[in-house]
């Protein structure tokens, strides 16, 4: 029992660390993209992403292949949630950006496209090749 106590007090002094060096210790540094990618002269992207601990604020994009992005340190305990609503003209979206994958997949940069028929998704240098419909906007 001590042996998992002094384990479980190690990470949590591990993620305080991460937090204030500014480093990823245990984790890769991760990125995540919001991209316009909407019809020429239609309505702005509007954009809203958080996590519990941190909000990203509100943002506008204007005009295609314009982009909003951030870099974070994945949390051990506990884990990493942002999700993002988005809204274009009339219809809109909320979706998790990125949901703690710890050591799931090889993935460090997220691609979130905002298309005319809905939401895309890619990943690390297979963006802009290959794109996976993910959503659908409402309204």
């Amino acid at each position: 029992m001590a042996k998992i106590l002094l384990l479980f007090f190690v990470i949590i002094e591990l993620n305080i660390l991460q937090n204030f060096a500014g480093g990823c210790f245990l984790a890769p540094k991760l990125e995540v993209y919001i991209i316009h990618y909407l019809p020429p002269n239609s309505e702005p992207l509007k954009l809203h992403c958080a996590s519990k601990d941190n909000d990203l604020g509100n943002h506008t994009l204007y005009d295609a292949n314009q982009e909003f992005h951030w870099s974070f340190c994945e949390n051990i305990i506990p884990n990493t949630l942002f999700f993002c609503h988005l809204w274009w003209g009339s219809k809109d979206i909320a979706f998790d950006a990125f949901r703690s994958k710890l050591i799931e997949d090889d993935i460090d940069t997220y691609y979130w496209i905002a298309m005319r028929d809905g939401i895309y998704f890619s990943y690390d240098d297979k963006f802009p090749n290959f794109l996976m419909k993910k959503y659908d906007w409402n309204g």
